[in-house]
């Protein structure tokens, strides 16, 4: 399918992108042809009866226009959705993360039926782990809730752990997050790095700045939105127009129409980054509490 709000990476995802070998899941973002819009033969991508998304909409089928190119890059994300989801556990993933300039690991749990509404992560999104892959952010370590898609919200509940060592994607961690009904917390390597306790952490940081959809909340319990049955989500995104902040180093502006296109324009540039770009996942367990 092709992802659409509230981030809009710059990526399709197939299935091709995605394999096991000797029990080890592997999904690797690659260029795409259809990025090319030299060829009208790759002007138009149908993902056809197997996409995932909507039929019918911009989830399945795109067309190219001038500068509204289609999206460069082919990745991967698989999902529990529909066999696989839990309230309240301990998830533990054993991973090595992409190395490579605008690659973004996708280790979540998502809502399964967005009980607080689909838009602008009003529902929650949990990170169990994530590293930019750009060497400059690399030592640094995210995880936590999500519930809103832009800045300051979108990571005020995030924990940061930085590496003083080595960067978190040379090589294989375990990533983990207890979700427990009154709050979080996140491990590496079975070693806490943060805590978020019951919804005082919630209402002190958003009482100046509520999100629209704080009002859909209070129907809930004190940690909603994360008060519902969540799945597990694996994959590999890249760009789009919220995870990277606008800096002299970056090709696109998070504002520009043209952001896709202006990403595409510097493959020369990030492409000689991606030494690792897959995202490599030993093993994945869940346990009640």
């Amino acid at each position: 399918m092709f992802p659409q709000e509230p981030d809009y990476p710059f990526n399709a995802y197939e299935t091709k992108a995605i394999r096991v070998e000797n029990g080890t899941l592997i999904i690797k973002p690659e260029i795409s042809v259809y990025g090319r819009t030299e060829n009208d033969v790759y002007s138009k991508w149908d993902l056809g009866s197997l996409c995932t998304g909507e039929l019918g909409t911009r989830e399945c089928i795109q067309t190219s226009s001038g500068a509204q190119i289609l999206p460069p890059i082919t990745s991967g994300k698989i999902s529990t959705k529909g066999l696989f989801s839990f309230k309240f556990g301990r998830i533990d993933v054993r991973a090595k993360l992409p190395v490579g300039d605008w690659l973004i690991p996708e280790i979540n749990l998502e809502p399964l039926n967005h009980e607080y509404g689909k838009d602008h992560y009003a529902s929650g999104l949990l990170r169990i782990a994530y590293v930019k892959g750009n060497q400059e952010f690399s030592k640094e370590l995210y995880g936590g809730p999500t519930v809103f898609d832009k800045e300051p919200l979108r990571s005020i509940f995030l924990t940061k752990h930085d590496s003083s060592v080595s960067y978190w994607n040379n090589d294989f961690h375990v990533y983990s997050l207890i979700w427990m009904p009154d709050g979080f917390q996140l491990l590496v390597d079975n070693l806490p790095y943060g805590t978020l306790i019951k919804s005082t952490d919630l209402d002190e940081s958003l009482i100046s700045e509520l999100p629209p959809q704080s009002e859909s909340w209070a129907r809930g319990t004190p940690i909603a939105p994360l008060d519902q049955l969540f799945y597990i989500s694996l994959g590999v995104r890249v760009g789009g127009i919220n995870d990277f902040a606008d800096s002299p180093l970056k090709p696109w502006k998070n504002s520009n129409s043209k952001a896709m296109y202006k990403f595409w324009q510097s493959t020369l540039l990030w492409h000689s980054t991606w030494t690792s770009p897959e995202l490599v996942v030993d093993y994945v367990r869940v346990y009640s509490l």
